[in-house]
């Protein structure tokens, strides 16, 4: 009987760290996805003529792993998706559109000490992320995702976002 008990014991506490990994991998591709809208609905300044792909960044490994897999085959303005792991240095950051800052990623990001990004959107998860220099933050209400963006910031990075998108989100003024 405790043999039972112990192997049963066991398995709840070997699925427990399975059902999260789950989770936040299913967080990670709805992000994508959110990602990939953002990219949609938005008009970058700099010419993409001269591009073969659309470039989707992050210093973190595992969420590039899922945004490549959720975003096969997708396409942004005719140019496929392309999701990338960088460094976040200019040189790297010069080849994104989208930058993807996870939580586990942010010292990363505040310790860069980067110049104003041009014509990168900088997405980011973490509270106060648009005031520490990010266009758009994910949150979390009532379980769901949904997001706050900065129109200005946007602007000043030479993006337009669809007044479309931006009625979906929470607009914050900085």
């Amino acid at each position: 009987m405790i043999n039972k008990w112990l192997l049963g014991l066991l398995i709840s506490l070997w699925l427990i760290p399975s059902q999260s990994v789950q989770a936040i991998e299913t967080e990670n591709a709805l992000k994508a996805g959110f990602l990939f809208n953002f990219a949609r609905y938005s008009e970058w300044s700099r010419a993409q003529d001269t591009q073969t792909e659309f470039v989707l960044c992050s210093p973190d490994s595992h969420f590039i792993d899922v945004a490549s897999a959720v975003l096969a085959k997708r396409m942004v303005n005719h140019l496929p998706i392309h999701s990338i792991i960088v460094n976040l240095t200019e040189t790297d950051l010069s080849q994104c559109q989208v930058l993807f800052i996870t939580s586990d990623t942010l010292s990363l990001w505040q310790s860069a000490e980067l110049t104003p990004l041009n014509n990168i959107m900088v997405v980011g998860e973490t509270e106060d992320f648009i005031e520490q220099g990010g266009h758009i933050r994910f949150f979390l209400s009532g379980g769901k995702i949904r997001f706050e963006v900065s129109p200005a910031k946007l602007t000043q990075a030479n993006i337009n976002m669809s007044s479309k998108v931006l009625r979906l989100g929470r607009v914050v003024d900085n």
